[in-house]
């Protein structure tokens, strides 16, 4: 690379920092260390430009590999952990020796999280380049993750994944929802498979609009109350995917009792009709 290669890489760099300062002084996680957490996430930014990777921590000793191509990694390094209330809940819910289900686990950063807890993770990741850097972060970390490059829906079988979107990155469906034709065929499973009779203290699912179908291929496990709790995605992309709002999934989860909640800012988990969008629910098995 030439130097001027180099220099426009840098400048380039501190442009796009100014874009994320906001949320970098703002971030919970910086609020008696602003300056050294933009700093940090110039640094990042311009390692980046020239190639070299940034290893972020997460939690108290886990660590990400950060690269400006992967979104969600690079909001470890401008917040650490990146979704404060949510992964605060998570904190306060999973226990060592809990099975946590990371489903659209793009590089790993709630599965590392969960794992950093003594917790038993499995990852599930459709996309092959994302999945490649979630094995990196796995092994570098030397969780016992296990790892699984598949997508979930309500029935196993194959469909087709959108390619070079990083996050988001979602299933083009037949029907005419999707928003575009072709994708990578990617094969499919059902969560009651993954899970097989074991119990799910957690599950995450964050698959860019098709929740629905993960939660229809996992009938079996929530009328037997065998998942806990679990985290959704509650915003528009269902729209786009499925061609529908987030109702269906609220009355999926009510006819199994599940009480909708979203965590406040110390994790705590609050009722919430959740009606519209906003920020992901956190569904709650009911208890007996």
């Amino acid at each position: 690379m030439s130097q001027s290669t180099k220099n426009t890489g840098v400048l380039g760099a501190i442009s796009i920092s100014g874009q994320v300062l906001t949320h970098v002084w703002r971030h919970p996680a910086n609020r008696d260390r602003r300056l050294r957490s933009v700093l940090r996430a110039v640094s990042y930014q311009v390692r980046g430009r020239l190639g070299r990777p940034t290893v972020a921590r997460l939690g108290e000793r886990s660590r990400i590999l950060a690269r400006p191509h992967h979104a969600a990694a690079g909001l470890v390094v401008y917040g650490n952990p990146p979704d404060w209330p949510e992964m605060h809940a998570w904190r306060r819910l999973l226990r060592p020796g809990d099975l946590f289900v990371d489903v659209g686990s793009n590089v790993g950063t709630y599965a590392l999280w969960a794992a950093e807890s003594g917790t038993t993770v499995v990852a599930v990741e459709p996309d092959r380049q994302a999945a490649e850097e979630l094995r990196r972060n796995v092994g570098l970390n030397g969780y016992p993750i296990e790892v699984l490059e598949c997508a979930l829906a309500a029935e196993p079988g194959t469909l087709r994944l959108t390619s070079g979107n990083d996050t988001m990155n979602h299933l083009v469906l037949g029907d005419g929802h999707g928003h575009g034709h072709g994708g990578t065929p990617v094969p499919v499973r059902t969560l009651d498979e993954v899970l097989g009779d074991r119990v799910a203290a957690g599950v995450k699912i964050d698959v860019e609009g098709a929740e629905r179908l993960v939660l229809e291929g996992a009938r079996a496990a929530l009328a037997d109350r065998r998942i806990t709790v679990l985290q959704l995605e509650w915003n528009r992309m269902s729209e786009r995917v499925l061609g529908e709002s987030r109702e269906p999934v609220a009355r999926l989860l009510a006819e199994y009792g599940y009480r909708l909640t979203r965590p406040d800012e110390t994790g705590q988990l609050a009722p919430s009709d959740a009606s519209g969008y906003g920020p992901d629910v956190f569904a709650v098995a009911p208890s007996g």
